[in-house]
């Protein structure tokens, strides 16, 4: 049974736009061949490489990327990071035979789901439809380790709704508060070291401070700052919490009584959406 997504597609006499990419062609052929002949679904592209993948993403922006993890093993996860910025609205699956490690990392990385190659053919076209339609696709072998990556993801309070960083700043700063190396950060964020170096750069400019730990503590004024809507320059973000606290007392002491502040305006993050 198809669901509304799939169903809106063929209301606009539109099939589901299928890529598929694997290094096996044997594989590719056969998982063609599976959902040839499925109501709503049309094969647009098969390749085996990498680099190719992301030039047809690119071109035809189909709905389902389907992707073998060696091909991610070789050109690392981030090539996630890059279909979806190349074309938002795809859906990516993951398929290998037993290759969890990576398919936990895609699945961080933005894919919606993952096979198994030992899946019935028949079943392909299903599954499919239903990442589609907004279902995670995931084995229930993966379910745990997901559950216990839950700790590891940053938390979400840190970043105000409207802000002078970016989400991924606000990332960086929440890991560097709990300690996290630069190699911490990049494993979690599934980065590159050499980007999460470009990052902290980027938060130490715009906080004004010289160091990891200084950074913390200006992001916390700043949070605290934007959340309340205060949009004006602010240049002692980096001043140390002594100075910090003289200011306030003296800001204090120049105030007229004022309403207690509003309630933190805090930005949820929202799953992907591939409809």
């Amino acid at each position: 049974m198809i669901g509304p997504a799939v169903q809106a597609h063929l209301a606009r006499d539109e099939p589901v736009r299928v890529v598929i990419a694997d290094v096996d062609g044997l594989a590719r052929s056969m998982m063609q061949t599976a959902m040839r002949n499925a109501g709503g679904i049309a094969i647009i592209a098969t390749t085996g490489s990498a680099r190719e993948m992301l030039e047809l993403v690119s071109y035809y922006r189909p709905t389902v990327l389907i992707v073998e993890t060696a091909l991610l093993r070789d050109r690392g996860v981030h090539l996630i990071g890059r279909v979806r910025a190349a074309s938002p609205d795809t859906c990516v699956l993951t398929i290998s035979v037993d290759d969890d490690q990576t398919a936990l990392e895609a699945l961080r990385a933005g894919a919606v789901g993952h096979l198994s190659k030992d899946i019935d053919p028949r079943k392909l076209a299903s599954l499919v439809a239903r990442a589609v339609d907004g279902e995670a696709i995931v084995p229930r072998r993966l379910v745990r380790p997901l559950l216990a990556r839950l700790p590891e993801l940053p938390d979400a309070r840190w970043r105000p709704l409207h802000s002078r960083l970016t989400t991924r700043e606000w990332e960086i700063i929440g890991l560097l508060d709990q300690g996290a190396s630069n190699q911490d950060i990049a494993d979690r964020l599934v980065l590159s070291a050499a980007t999460v170096k470009s990052h902290v750069k980027s938060v130490l400019r715009k906080l004004d401070v010289h160091s990891r730990r200084d950074a913390v503590v200006a992001a916390h004024r700043l949070r605290r700052m934007e959340a309340m809507g205060d949009k004006a320059p602010q240049p002692g973000l980096g001043s140390s919490p002594a100075t910090a606290s003289a200011e306030g007392k003296a800001s204090e002491q120049r105030d007229t009584p004022a309403a207690a502040p509003s309630r933190l305006r805090i930005a949820s993050t929202r799953a992907g959406d591939c409809r």
